[in-house]
């Protein structure tokens, strides 16, 4: 183990660790869904699904704040050139693979279908409304050609993907160097403090539009996790990480407050899942400075040194196609076996991992082989586009999105 075990705040790049984490939560969700569609319902953890995906957002805020504090200098928001460069490079890390499995999607949507209603009538608690399966109209393939879907309910979520989180994503694209301007130029508590109150006023102004969503897939419902996100990386700047934590955490206690407000409900253990995944990020980006640091030294060490070992750079590397992918493999086992009557009679959680051992091996087979061919190809795309608009950026300057952490870990959700 390295003599120093905490990473000097705001000097390293690329975060190896970010990537097995990210993989780990791609398959916290595939799992999550596993279990529900084989009749294993509400076990701790293993079906806080929503959870793993909000993972995938703190990442994400973190991430895209950790490379915008590194490149601040050489890349500054206030010029409208940088703008587009940040949306183009993200475009292309997100589009390419995202079109070729929405295109195999509304092609097997029909099948996907029967599986469905074969599954949900042996479970009815688990059914999923079919028009997410069935709809071929112009309309909802524009709405997701363009992105547009997440800001529009009847469209968030009617795909057979798990891509409402995509859109949202993207949305975080949009606003996310307006949040940094404001970060530079009112402080990153009165940013945070008026973020939150422009979401609530929007939901208070607009109640119904909020309701008719049947997943949190416009920005105003999650840009909350972002900007928890946003203040580790802002602590990893500053000489202690105490108070950001803080204010992570108060974040999400006052969400949490507020979705009440809005008779949004949830378990109330989801909702300490959420507080302990915003810790245990601050703490896993530790430089030293959090209470207890002396306490959790080796274990922290420990955790980083497991999370950037091979198998979870495997999960990394394929976490963003495994998770875009997985409902088009887990959605026909499922429905293949839940017409059989000796799997039916099975304990239940024996059914659960006779189907997850089915449904693994095919997920990350192809997760790998799309990673290396249309993921990567997008990525080129991004950076040949990016670098032939940019020849006019001073020689040694970084470009957008060009360095090491922006190659590797420039988003949280799944690669």
């Amino acid at each position: 183990m390295s003599k120093q075990t905490y990473t000097p705040a705001g000097t390293q790049d690329h975060l190896p660790w970010l990537d097995g984490l990210r993989g780990i939560a791609a398959l916290w969700v595939l799992a999550s869904h596993v279990q529900i569609l084989t009749g294993l319902r509400n076990i701790p953890v293993l079906s806080w699904g929503g959870v793993a995906v909000d993972l995938f957002m703190l990442l994400s805020g973190f991430l895209m704040a950790h490379n915008y504090f590194l490149r601040q200098r050489s890349e500054p928001w206030e010029s409208p050139r940088t703008f587009f460069l940040f949306w183009l490079r993200r475009f292309f890390r997100i589009a390419p693979l995202y079109y070729v499995l929405l295109i195999v999607a509304f092609s097997v949507g029909a099948l996907l279908a029967q599986d469905r209603m074969t599954i949900a009538a042996l479970w009815p608690s688990t059914a999923s409304p079919l028009q997410r399966y069935l709809d071929g109209s112009a309309a909802n393939y524009l709405t997701h050609l363009s992105f547009l879907f997440g800001l529009m309910p009847d469209y968030a979520f009617r795909t057979p993907l798990p891509d409402w989180s995509i859109g949202l994503e993207m949305q975080f694209y949009l606003v996310f160097p307006f949040i940094m301007l404001a970060l530079a130029r009112l402080g990153p508590l009165l940013t945070t403090l008026a973020v939150l109150a422009v979401c609530v006023v929007a939901r208070l102004c607009f109640p119904e539009y909020f309701q008719r969503f049947e997943m949190p897939a416009f920005i105003a419902m999650k840009l909350y996790v972002f900007m928890a996100g946003i203040w580790i990386a802002v602590a990893r700047k500053q000489k202690s990480m105490t108070l950001s934590m803080l204010a992570g955490l108060g974040i999400m206690l006052v969400w949490a407050l507020a979705d009440r407000t809005f008779h949004v409900w949830e378990p109330r253990a989801m909702t300490v899942g959420r507080l302990l995944i915003v810790a245990a990020m601050f703490y896993l980006m530790n430089n030293g400075t959090l209470p207890g640091s002396m306490l959790l030294q080796k274990p922290t060490a420990f955790l980083r040194a497991w999370l950037s070992g091979r198998v979870a750079r495997f999960l990394g590397d394929t976490s963003y196609c495994a998770y875009l992918l997985h409902l088009l493999i887990v959605l026909p086992v499922a429905g293949a076996l839940a017409r059989n009557a000796q799997y039916i009679a099975m304990p239940a959680a024996l059914r659960f991992l006779l189907a997850l051992a089915l449904i693994l091996p095919p997920v990350y087979l192809l997760s790998w082989g799309l990673f290396h061919t249309v993921e990567k190809f997008g990525i080129h795309m991004g950076r040949v586009l990016v670098r032939k608009l940019s020849r006019g950026t001073p020689r040694g300057a970084a470009l957008p999105g060009e360095s090491g952490a922006g190659d590797k870990a420039a988003h949280g959700i799944p690669r």
